[in-house]
C-alpha cells in the first residue's frame, strides 16, 4: 500500500503508521505516569500515617500525575479507536474493486451484509478477532459524546484503576465498556494484544510481510 502509486492507499498506510507510533507513545507515557502517581500516593499515605501534613509540592505532583493519566487514558481510547477504523479501511482496500462502497468504519464493516458474503470465512474469523471492539467503542462514546468522566481508584500493588461514567452509563449500568478497570496497564496490554492478533490475521490473509 505504501508503494507511492496510489495517493489514497498511501494516505491510509501513512495513517496506519502514524497512529501506530502515537499509540505506542501514549502507552509509554501512561506507564511512566502511573509509576510516578503510585510513588507519590504512597509517599503521601506514609506522611498521613505519621499524622503529618504533606507539602504543597508533593500534592501538586500527585494532582499533575493524575491529570496526565486521565488525559492519556482518554487519548489511548480515542486514538486506538481511530487506528481500528484505519484497519477497516486497509481490509476494504485489500479486496480491491470487489470491496467498493464497503463501510469505512470497523463497527459498521463488521455488520455489513456485502462484507460478510464477500469472503465468508475471512469475515467470520475477522469478526471473532474483533469481538472486543464493542466495549472499547462504548468507552470512546462516553468520553466524546456523553461527557463521561474518568474516575480513579486508590492504587494497590502498583496498579492504577479507573472507570468511565457518563450519562449513558447512569441510565443503563449494563452497557459494555463501563465496568471498573482494575489496572490501566493491564487494560492496555489486553487491547494491544487483541490488536496484534487482528493485524496478524490480516497479514496472513493478504500475504503481507510482517
Amino acid at each position: 500500500m505504501g508503494n507511492g502509486k496510489d495517493d489514497h492507499k498511501l494516505d491510509v498506510y501513512g495513517s496506519y503508521r502514524n497512529y501506530e507510533r502515537e499509540i505506542k507513545i501514549i502507552v509509554e507515557r501512561i506507564e511512566e505516569e502511573t509509576l510516578e502517581y503510585v510513588k507519590s500516593f504512597r509517599e503521601i499515605s506514609e506522611i498521613a500515617q505519621r499524622e503529618e501534613e504533606p507539602d504543597d509540592e508533593l500534592l501538586d505532583k500527585l494532582l499533575k500525575c493524575h491529570s496526565l493519566i486521565r488525559l492519556d487514558i482518554k487519548s489511548f481510547i480515542i486514538f486506538t479507536r481511530i487506528f481500528i477504523d484505519t484497519l477497516a479501511k486497509i481490509v476494504t482496500l485489500c479486496f480491491g474493486d470487489k470491496a467498493k462502497h464497503l463501510p469505512q468504519t470497523m463497527t459498521t464493516l463488521l455488520k455489513d451484509a456485502k462484507f460478510l458474503t464477500l469472503d465468508p470465512d475471512f469475515a467470520e474469523g475477522f469478526r471473532n478477532k474483533m469481538s472486543w471492539v464493542t466495549a472499547l467503542v462504548e468507552n470512546r462514546v462516553e468520553i466524546e459524546h456523553c461527557l463521561g468522566s474518568i474516575r480513579w481508584y486508590t492504587p494497590e500493588e502498583g496498579k492504577f484503576g479507573f472507570s468511565i461514567r457518563g450519562s449513558r452509563t447512569r441510565k443503563n449500568r449494563e452497557l459494555l465498556g463501563t465496568d471498573r478497570i482494575e489496572s490501566i496497564t493491564k487494560y492496555m496490554k489486553e487491547i494491544l494484544s487483541n490488536l496484534s492478533e487482528v493485524i496478524s490475521f490480516i497479514y496472513i490473509k493478504f500475504n503481507f510481510l510482517p
